[in-house]
């Protein structure tokens, strides 16, 4: 296991003082947008921002472990978790710079060129995280689209029995073509009125377990069963075989291809009743971290 050393971090937030009740306007022209250091094969975590024109950092460090690792990686949506800050395992640090600092952050071999002018750490207070995501099977549907109930929830529409429920289905009537090579919108206008209709049948292809109508389910009309019904085609013709009615022979393949969809994670990261030397606040907006991973099902 990599030990990583970290530094700071980027954006613009106001900290109102809670030292005598005078309001106290700081701004710190950073853009709320954090970048990581670490997984979950680190003995820690770093969000960071940096800017340069000053060169300064906001860093916050924290140890990977099983909690921490669900603020980037959660189960359900949302997920919160709170951790305080002591300065030992838990750092927030603002640094200024002599030179751009990005080149410091992450790095296994620093730039050398560049230095830490100015630390100031955090004697205390409290991370609080929120993570939220949302999932999407990019099968040019928008998810909305997909809630064939219309009752507001995604997760019981599930148009082939297989358990995914469409919006994460990136094949919705389960015929092994993905429903996006089945043209559900063919003007790209985010509306499914015009969804192909191959055997005009009312039922869109990517509904349809049929799409030729020709009583051979399209599943079945993988010749060589490899799982791909693209390169299937009857002697002599140069139609498909799944959109070729004329062809009905049937070829028995119960394998259903695998299944991913995307996860877009949000992270959102406020640190509340800190100090770093240079102020006391009750609030930093610090940012958002954004990631996105491939799930298969």
């Amino acid at each position: 296991m990599r030990k990583l050393s970290f530094l700071l971090f980027y954006f613009t937030f106001l900290i109102t003082s809670c030292d005598d009740g005078d309001i106290i306007t700081l701004e710190l022209d950073f853009d709320q947008e954090l970048s990581l250091c670490g997984d979950t094969n680190s003995d820690n975590y770093v969000v960071y921002d940096t800017k340069t024109d000053p060169n300064e950092s906001l860093t916050l460090l924290f140890p990977s472990n099983s909690a921490t690792d669900k603020i980037f990686n959660p189960d359900t949506t949302p997920y919160t978790y709170d951790f305080t800050i002591n300065n030992t395992s838990v750092r927030f640090n603002y640094r200024t710079y002599n030179g751009d600092p990005s080149g410091l952050i992450c790095e296994e071999i620093p730039d050398a060129d560049v230095s830490i002018i100015e630390d100031y750490p955090a004697t205390g207070g409290t991370v609080m995280t929120e993570t939220t995501f949302m999932d999407d099977d990019e099968d040019g549907i928008p998810s909305e689209l997909e809630d064939l109930n219309n009752n507001g929830d995604l997760e019981d529409d599930d148009s082939d029995g297989d358990s995914i429920p469409n919006y994460k289905d990136n094949d919705d009537d389960g015929d092994n073509i993905k429903t996006i090579l089945e043209n559900p919108d063919p003007n790209d206008d985010d509306l499914i009125d015009d969804a192909q209709d191959s055997d005009g049948d009312t039922i869109p292809d990517y509904l349809d377990i049929d799409d030729d109508n020709d009583g051979t389910i399209t599943r079945y009309e993988d010749e060589n069963t490899n799982g791909n019904l693209q390169d299937d085609f009857a002697d002599g013709s140069v139609i498909v075989r799944y959109l070729d009615a004329s062809a009905t022979e049937v070829f028995v393949n119960d394998n259903i291809n695998t299944n991913t969809f995307i996860r877009f994670i949000t992270v959102e990261f406020n640190i509340i009743d800190t100090s770093l030397e240079i102020l006391n606040t009750d609030l930093i907006e610090l940012g958002t971290y954004s990631s996105q991973k491939t799930i298969e099902n």
